[in-house]
C-alpha cells in the first residue's frame, strides 16, 4: 500500500494539482515501448467541460486505461496476480455522481478545511472506505479542488495538512490498492503513510508535554508536596504504562539544588571581575543576566533599568582586578550571584590561588 501512496501522491497528485512544468509520465506504456496517443492531453481540462465528465475520465484513464495497458504484457505478470482494470462506470452509475455532495454546502472561508468526507457525510477518519466510497471521494475531492481552490492548481504540493488533498490522495491509492489486489486503508492510516507519521512517537510525545504541563501548574502555584517524577514506561507493569514517584532528593553536589555554597579558587590579584563573569558565573554556571554581590554591596549587574551612572561603574568594576574592587574580593569572601530571570541564587566562597587558572 505504501506504494499506492506515493504513486498517488508524488505522481497523480503533482500531475493534476502541482506544476505543469515538471516532468510526471503517468501514462504506462505498452510493450512495444508506445503510449497511447489520445492520453497526451488526458489530463488538461477541456474547454467548457463538465467537472463530473472530467473527473470520470481522469478516472476511466488512471485506473482503467492505464491498468489495461499494463496487464497486458504477458511477460511481466507470468509469475504474479494480473492487476484488474476498474472504470468509472463498473463501481458507479452515472445517477450516483450526480448524487455526490454539493460543492455550495462546502461554503469554508479557510480553504485548506474544504473536505470531500465531510460534503459526502463520511465522519470517522478510521473507518476504512469501501471501493464505491473511495471513487466518490475522489471524484468529490476533484471537484471540489476545482470549485473552491482553483487559484493554486498548478502550484500545489502534497501537504498532510491540507485534508482535502490527504483524502484525494487516500482515495486513490485505494482504487489502485483495489486494482492489484491489496487491502484498503482509512484516511487516518493513509495519512500516517503519506506525512512519515509514526503515531506512537506523537503520541508519546503529547502525552510527556501533558505531564511536563501539569508539573508546571504545580510550581507557579509553589505546590511542592504534589510535586512528581513520571515515568512513561515501554511495557506495562503493574497494570500502568505511566508511572509516578516523588523527585529525587536534591543533589548535594549541584549548586541549584544544594544550599550549600560553591568554592571557587582564584587569583584575586591577577583576575579582573570581567573574567569573574565571562568563564565562571556565565560560561560555567550558565547565568545570563547576573548580578553579582559582597555583603550589601553591588559589583555588577546588567538590565534595562540602569541609569547611565549605574552602566557607566559596573562597565569600570568589570576592568578592575577582584582585589581591587570597591568592595575588595580576597581570600575568605562570600560573593552572592543572583539571576533573576531563572529565579538562581547561589553563594561562592573565594579562595585566593597564586595560580593565575580558576578552580571551582
Amino acid at each position: 500500500f505504501v506504494h499506492c501512496i506515493v504513486w498517488a501522491k508524488d505522481l497523480l497528485f503533482a500531475k493534476l494539482f502541482g506544476d505543469k512544468n515538471q516532468e510526471n509520465d503517468l501514462n504506462v506504456r505498452s510493450s512495444d515501448a508506445s503510449s497511447s496517443a489520445h492520453a497526451e492531453d488526458v489530463f488538461v481540462r477541456r474547454k467548457d467541460e463538465d467537472i463530473d465528465q472530467y473527473g470520470r475520465r481522469i478516472y476511466d484513464h488512471v485506473f482503467g486505461y492505464n491498468i489495461e495497458v499494463a496487464s497486458s504484457n504477458e511477460e511481466t505478470w507470468k509469475n504474479r496476480n494480473r492487476p484488474k482494470p476498474i472504470y468509472s462506470a463498473d463501481v458507479m452509475p452515472e445517477n450516483l455522481t450526480e448524487q455526490n455532495g454539493n460543492v455550495a454546502k462546502n461554503c469554508v472561508v479557510d480553504t485548506s478545511s474544504v473536505s470531500a468526507m465531510a460534503s459526502l457525510g463520511l465522519k470517522n477518519p478510521q473507518d476504512t472506505w469501501t471501493l464505491l466510497e473511495s471513487s466518490r471521494i475522489f471524484l468529490e475531492a476533484l471537484k471540489l479542488f476545482f470549485a473552491k481552490r482553483e487559484k493554486e492548481i498548478g502550484n500545489l504540493s502534497f501537504d498532510k495538512d491540507d485534508q482535502l488533498a490527504v483524502e484525494f490522495v487516500t482515495a486513490a491509492a485505494n482504487i489502485r490498492a483495489a486494482s492489484f489486489g491489496i487491502s484498503l486503508h482509512s484516511l487516518f492510516e493513509a495519512k500516517g503513510i503519506a506525512g512519515n507519521i509514526v503515531h506512537a512517537v506523537a503520541t508519546t510525545n503529547a502525552i510527556i508535554a501533558g505531564l511536563i504541563v501539569i508539573e508546571a501548574i504545580k510550581v507557579l502555584l509553589k505546590d511542592t508536596d504534589k510535586y512528581r517524577m513520571t515515568y512513561c514506561l515501554e511495557h506495562i507493569t503493574k497494570k500502568m504504562l505511566l508511572m509516578p514517584v516523588e523527585p529525587y532528593e536534591p543533589n548535594k553536589s549541584c549548586y541549584v539544588c544544594s544550599e550549600t555554597p560553591l568554592s571557587l579558587e582564584i587569583n584575586t590579584s591577577r583576575s579582573k571581575l570581567r573574567d569573574f563573569v565571562e568563564k565562571i558565573v556565565k560560561a560555567k554556571l550558565g547565568i545570563n543576566f547576573p548580578l553579582i554581590m559582597h555583603g550589601s554591596n553591588l559589583l555588577y549587574e546588567v538590565g534595562d533599568d540602569l541609569d547611565e551612572v549605574e552602566v557607566a561603574n559596573y562597565a569600570a568594576n568589570l576592568e578592575k582586578v577582584l582585589s581591587q574592587l570597591p568592595s575588595p574580593v580576597t581570600n575568605g569572601t562570600m560573593l552572592t550571584v543572583e539571576d533573576l530571570q531563572q529565579e538562581l541564587t547561589c553563594n561562592i566562597n573565594i579562595k585566593h590561588r597564586v595560580s593565575s587558572s580558576c578552580v571551582i
